[in-house]
């Protein structure tokens, strides 16, 4: 959805330009605009076969938080930045709760 409406964006800039350089740099917009768009879509789908298989091993749901923001450093809400928790493990976010947990149960 992401790449059809920078595409789109891209056609309705490069018609209402009349500048060589302004065609480029809408078109170079939509390039950014596409990859961002293709790294966010795998990063959810790495997080949700991440779920799957959490939840059928068991594992009630957790899965851990991403530690990557993407290429940008955009904070996806959902995703978190890595770290640890109080205690010094790796934080997992608890999807059953929405809290987050040391994997000890606490």
């Amino acid at each position: 959805m992401e790449k059809t409406k920078a595409t789109a964006q891209e056609k309705k800039e490069r018609m209402t330009a009349h500048d060589p350089m302004e065609k480029e740099i809408a078109t170079e917009k939509k390039d950014v605009l596409k990859t961002q768009a293709e790294m966010d879509k795998q990063m959810a789908q790495e997080h949700n076969a991440a779920a799957r298989e959490a939840a059928a091993t068991g594992g009630q749901g957790r899965v851990p938080l991403h530690t990557t923001g993407g290429a940008t450093g955009i904070h996806h809400p959902g995703y978190g930045t890595g770290g640890t928790d109080a205690t010094g493990g790796a934080a997992t976010r608890d999807m059953n709760y929405g809290g987050t947990t040391n994997g000890s149960g606490i």
